[in-house]
């Protein structure tokens, strides 16, 4: 059974931190990108948004914090309490913890 939830949909982007230097991927609310220069991340992290290089798709880490929420959010938690990362990493999430 497929359950479409509107308000639930993210996608994923490559942002830059403050230095411009290092790039994490941050899931953000919504469809996709629409071209605004800064918004907040699922994980409520503050980004500045740019179009990212395909270099910077291979290379930027993935949020493990966005990835978390989401998770719990599908599987019904849906709070916004810390995840328990442990718990999701051991159950074989396929987490992008370890990408580089």
């Amino acid at each position: 059974m497929i359950v479409n939830i509107p308000e639930r949909q993210h996608y994923w982007l490559p942002v830059p931190d403050r230095t411009g230097f290092t790039w994490h991927r941050h899931a953000f609310r919504g469809k996709h990108w629409d071209g605004r220069s800064a918004d907040t991340s699922v994980c409520g992290a503050q980004c500045a948004m740019a179009k990212p290089s395909e270099l910077d798709w291979v290379q930027a880490p993935t949020c493990s914090d966005c990835t978390e929420l989401l998770i719990a959010e599908q599987s019904g938690g849906g709070s916004a309490a810390q995840p328990d990362i442990g718990s999701a990493e051991q159950a074989g999430t396929g987490s992008a913890e370890g990408e580089q």
